[in-house]
Formats: C-alpha cells, structure tokens, sequence
C-alpha cells in the first residue's frame, strides 16, 4: 500500500476540491493532504518472517486545510474522520483496505501564514497483503 493508494482513496470521497500527497504548493483551499505521520510506531513482523503476514500497517497524517472559518474547518474534518471511521474492506487501485483506526481525535493545529484554518487527523491504516 502506497501513499498515492491512500491519497486515491480519500479522493474518492468527493469530500474536497483537491486531494494531495506529501506536499502541495501552494496550498488551495478547501483541500486535504496525505502525509506520512512523522510519530515513531513500534515495528513488528509476524512471527515466522514477512512472507506470513496477511496484513500490513501504513502510519499516515491527513490535513484538512479548508478556509478561514473555523466552524466550516471542524465540520470538514468530521466528514473526513466519519468516512475514515467507517472504512471497511475498501478496493483502490485493486488493494485492500481493511479498516482504518484513528488513533485520537481530530487535533486543531491553527491556522496557515494566510490564515486558512487547519486541523490534523492521525490514523493507522490496515491494508491487505498481496500474495
């Protein structure tokens, strides 16, 4: 599971104008980036080696970054934390979602230098191996 899998399935919300990946220059309103989350998780692998895991964990950061109203912002992030929340067994780019499991809840980080209010929701997702 790529980061550009994840992206491609959170584009096919329809929840923002613009849905980008690790970096969007400039930024324009009313988007969501897809990051990978800078926060340290434990590695692990199943116990016999990876060639019997049946599942796989991808750390990632989405960014809602809407407008300049706080109130649009949150009710923004909820859809996306809603949809997110109720993932399951999901196909992009013939991969498989498993679920998605939000690791808090959505965090208000301000506002950007042209005062278009932010909030972060960081989350694990749990894709399907392939053979």
């Amino acid at each position: 599971m790529t980061l550009s899998d994840i992206r491609d399935y959170i584009a096919s919300f329809g929840l923002a104008q613009t849905v980008f990946m690790a970096k969007a220059d400039p930024k324009t309103e009313q988007s969501i980036g897809v990051y990978n989350s800078k926060h340290t998780h434990v590695y692990s692998v199943a116990i016999g080696g990876k060639a019997l895991e049946s599942y796989g964990v991808r750390y990632v950061s989405f960014l809602v970054h809407w407008n300049k109203s706080p109130r649009q912002t949150e009710t923004a992030t909820k859809a996306l934390f809603d949809a997110l929340q109720n993932t399951r067994e999901a196909v992009i780019n013939n991969k498989t979602i498993k679920f998605i499991q939000l690791l808090y809840e959505p965090q208000d980080v301000g506002t950007d230098n042209a005062g278009i209010c932010e909030q972060v929701i960081e989350a694990a997702v749990v894709y399907e191996k392939g053979a």
